[in-house]
């Protein structure tokens, strides 16, 4: 596939720009028609709440604190972890299938930058899913073991980590299914980060309880800023540490769309030096 590289001109990338929020908007609105998929997903969600409140509450007989968390705290922890984790959209399908099929470079006559057109169509898809998964599960944790102390003055803070993860998340995702180019099936690679989410990232049980060596390391890893950090900091607030969280998610960030961008300019060169 010949001529694929156009020069973009400063008016149509400004025209580019006023297109974004219309694929939030469209992928906002697309995302509705599944309100029933996404109530399902809630009720499991409640379901995976109280199974850790049964597990935790053994766990806390007869002690206050473990880690420095109290079982209120240690509900409400998972609770954000898991709207982070549950929310996100799978955008490694629909790119995997594109490049898979060749379509991809179809995409190159098109006014917007294909990274950040699947990123924001991320956020308008998993939006959709998180809102009401927050409501759901502060409710829930509410009713599981009692109120979270400081919530009111702590869910803000907190939820502009939650989407900082979420845009890691989405990131990584993209990254898989770039992959694509040179993997016939890209799927196992999803599957291995989840996995590094779920174990190094804190998903189902805070970091603190890791040996000092380990979590001093998981605690620096960009799977800790996706759900660690935003939920730990969001049931036990401090300022210097969410500062800290937030340039660590800008630079993680940052460093994977380098690293997305990277993979898409060399797949399309392969994909032009293999005739499309």
């Amino acid at each position: 596939m010949r001529n694929l590289k156009l020069e973009v001109s400063a008016p149509a990338r400004t025209a580019a720009l006023s297109l974004y929020p219309r694929v939030f908007t469209t992928a906002l609105r697309s995302q509705m028609k599944y309100l029933t998929a996404i109530m399902i997903r809630n009720l499991f969600f409640v379901m995976v709440l109280f199974i850790f409140t049964s597990i935790w509450r053994v766990a806390y007989a007869g002690r206050e604190l473990i880690a420095g968390f109290t079982v209120v705290q240690i509900l409400w922890y998972l609770s954000f972890t898991e709207v982070v984790e549950m929310s996100k959209s799978r955008l490694m399908t629909p790119i995997q299938e594109e490049v898979k099929e060749g379509t991809i470079a179809y995409n190159l006559l098109r006014p917007y930058d294909y990274i950040w057109f699947y990123l924001v169509r991320g956020y308008g898809e998993s939006l959709v899913a998180l809102v009401p998964m927050l409501i759901v599960g502060g409710v829930a944790s509410a009713l599981l073991v009692g109120p979270l102390p400081g919530y009111a003055s702590n869910i803000g803070p907190g939820i502009v980590l939650m989407l900082g993860g979420l845009g890691l998340h989405l990131m990584l995702q993209i990254i898989i299914g770039l992959l694509a180019f040179w993997m016939e099936e890209s799927f196992p690679v999803y599957l291995l980060i989840q996995k590094m989410v779920f174990i190094l990232g804190g998903l189902f049980f805070p970091i603190d309880l890791f040996p000092d060596w380990l979590a001093g390391i998981s605690r620096n890893l960009p799977f800790a800023f996706i759900t660690y950090w935003p939920a730990r900091l969001t049931v036990n607030f401090d300022g210097g540490l969410w500062l800290r969280a937030l340039a660590g998610q800008i630079i993680y960030f940052a460093l994977l769309a380098l690293l997305a961008r990277a993979l898409f300019r060399a797949g399309m060169k392969n994909l032009e030096s293999n005739g499309g």
